[in-house]
């Protein structure tokens, strides 16, 4: 299947500011899964853009604005084809748990500890425990209970958490957005030793899938890594495993590994954000032009982390 994305994103400056920094990770991932065959990103104001991939595969440009601005627009638009996965297995060997401790390879490792966002607090722990996570069954079929445990447990709501939410809110509350389920699911499989990564990206959303998730802003789900099924996608907000629709930008331990930017600026400016993203079948028809909304949570960490950065440069 092939996907055209529109990606944009406007910072709003209430006063000029003198110069921005920014490290942007928009660029669909190029790997034995998918292949962006197109790919452009454009700033307003214009600047050199740099860019490299990182050690886990991901494409990051980055750019410096020396001059003062009031707006800044960023737009990424791709063409990215994605190829359905191999079908996967009814269950793995209850052996497999054996093979999977020691599969715990230096490369993985980072995978299977805690990170910000993933933390082995006691309130997951109390969480497995009424649910009766464990290792009872193999871990493929483990895998795909969990997504379903949190599907049906979890209430996915748009705005209902903050840049701050932690994963124990998310058990509190039961209510959350992708990127709170997902980050949710890592710690569980993190707890039971399987590897597991956050993926940032998109999905195409058709009115026949019934997906809980936003059709017009990014999303998040999570790869698991399995004796002799190497990473898997799965979607804990929808229920279902990554395919065709699911197109990948970026992975990391959680998302603070991965936000779609990141940066800072100098001056005495508050910061506005807007964000719009389209994703069509591009085979079938073009994209129409993003609508901007006010930016869910993971684009405000972006904008606190922006003050908190440029305060400290004023001192």
């Amino acid at each position: 299947m092939k996907h055209h994305i529109i990606h944009d994103t406007v910072f709003h400056y209430d006063h000029p500011v003198s110069e921005s920094i920014m490290e942007v990770r928009l660029h669909p991932r190029d790997d034995e899964r998918q292949r962006c065959q197109r790919f452009a990103l454009n700033l307003t104001p214009k600047a050199p853009l740099h860019s490299f991939v990182d050690a886990l595969g991901n494409h990051v440009h980055h750019f410096n604005i020396p001059n003062p601005l009031t707006t800044l627009i960023v737009r990424a638009e791709a063409v990215v084809e994605v190829w359905a996965p191999p079908t996967l297995p009814d269950a793995l060997p209850m052996s497999s748990w054996e093979a999977l401790d020691p599969a715990l390879a230096h490369e993985r490792l980072d995978m299977v500890l805690t990170s910000r966002f993933t933390p082995a607090s006691p309130m997951l722990t109390a969480f497995m425990a009424q649910h009766q996570i464990d290792r009872h069954n193999d871990p493929l079929t483990t895998v795909q209970s969990i997504s379903a445990l949190l599907y049906a447990h979890i209430t996915y709501a748009p705005q209902s958490t903050t840049v701050d939410s932690t994963i124990d809110e998310v058990i509190t509350h039961r209510r959350g957005v992708c990127q709170d389920i997902t980050h949710l699911m890592i710690a569980i499989c993190r707890r039971l030793g399987i590897p597991s990564r956050y993926v940032s990206g998109y999905l195409y959303h058709r009115r026949s899938d019934h997906d809980r998730s936003q059709a017009d802003a990014t999303h998040a789900w999570l790869e698991v890594w399995l004796p002799e099924l190497q990473w898997v996608g799965i979607d804990p907000t929808n229920n279902i495993w990554a395919g065709e629709r699911h197109i990948r930008v970026a992975v990391g331990r959680d998302y603070a590994d991965v936000p779609p930017t990141r940066g800072v600026y100098r001056g005495p400016a508050q910061e506005h954000l807007e964000v719009a993203v389209s994703v069509n079948d591009s085979e079938t028809q073009q994209p129409p032009t993003p609508q901007m909304r006010r930016p869910s949570w993971p684009t405000r960490v972006e904008a606190q982390t922006n003050q908190q950065q440029q305060q400290q440069q004023q001192q």
